[in-house]
């Protein structure tokens, strides 16, 4: 039995699950007791507050805490899964300007209606959506009210790609 607790704070890389890092903490360390605040998409990279021992109580907080996400958003097609590990479902040769894409951002302050994708982590009856999407089986995600605190463009690295950064609740 060990006696470690408190925070660690994580780079998750791309290509592994929020849970295969926790996993390989684990193992290494022999921890029993192992929880992280808030599940990174395994496309997704960026730190992951991990917490041992008595510390996973304290887990609720920080989800409940101010998150900044860094993204890119390719414009032009949809894809089932809304990122791009999806098939593409439906292509537009629309491709909006610089100053609209920043003007429609400053609507996005303030507490909003939110439409989490299919294949988020959310769990619909106990079962996580991105399974029950790649199971093929028909459900429906509630949508949830979120907060943002701010959307702010960061770039345009391709004619069809924008860079944007939030900050949300």
């Amino acid at each position: 039995m060990n006696n470690y607790q408190g925070w660690l704070s994580i780079y998750k890389p791309v290509n592994i699950t929020s849970f295969g890092v926790i996993k390989k903490i684990k193992k290494k360390f022999g921890i029993k007791k192992i929880g992280h605040a808030g599940t990174l998409d395994p496309l997704a990279e960026g730190i992951l507050p991990v917490a041992i021992g008595k510390t996973t109580k304290l887990i609720s907080f920080i989800n409940n805490a101010i998150k900044e996400y860094e993204f890119e958003i390719k414009w032009g097609e949809q894809t089932l899964t809304d990122d791009r590990e999806g098939e593409i479902i439906s292509v537009s040769s629309h491709i909006p300007k610089v100053n609209i894409i920043c003007d429609k951002l400053k609507s996005f302050k303030g507490v909003i209606s939110q439409s989490p994708p299919k294949a988020s982590a959310i769990k619909i009856d106990g079962k996580r959506a991105y399974r029950l999407l790649r199971n093929k089986e028909q459900f429906e995600i509630k949508k949830r009210l979120v907060k943002i605190y701010k959307a702010k463009f960061i770039e345009q690295p391709h004619y069809n790609i924008s860079k944007i950064k939030i900050i949300c609740g």
